[in-house]
């Protein structure tokens, strides 16, 4: 019997859109396609990846809108507000919430560079489909 080559499947694309920049995001659940979706961020913001596990936070984000964008925009707003650099999750979704802990560290200019700022996760052609046991969404980032 020969044995099928499992197809791999990105963690994130970065995608162009006119002024701002997009990702396009891929999970065989939606905990790893949010955790792809952070990891996705956060490399489109800094450069560097000796993270160091510094700080834990509790997050619980209820759904106002779309989940993930929700999602997104928390951690946007610990980096803009602490420097906040996530590195580990630990997240469920259920019943329309994203409850769990993100370890992570602070940002550090000498370890770390900012590429370039990101404003907001905004709704725009957002979309989150699911098809043949893989989840994909695709976000605009407002830069």
């Amino acid at each position: 019997m020969v044995k099928k080559k499992e197809e791999q499947i990105p963690k994130y694309i970065i995608i162009d859109h006119e002024a701002d920049i997009g990702l396009e995001i891929y999970g065989k659940n939606l905990e790893e396609l949010f955790i792809n979706a952070a990891e996705g961020l956060f490399h489109l913001i800094i450069e560097g990846d000796d993270i160091r596990p510094e700080k834990g936070k509790r997050i619980k984000i209820e759904k106002d809108g779309e989940l993930l964008v929700n999602f997104l925009n928390e951690l946007l707003y610990l980096w803009d507000t602490e420097g906040f650099i996530p590195k580990e999750f630990s997240i469920k979704i259920e019943d329309e919430t994203v409850k769990g802990s993100v370890i992570g560290g602070l940002f550090d200019p000498n370890r770390f560079k900012v590429k370039q700022e990101i404003k907001a996760v905004t709704y725009h052609s957002f979309s989150l489909t699911e098809e043949k046991g893989t989840f994909k969404a695709r976000i605009i980032l407002d830069v």
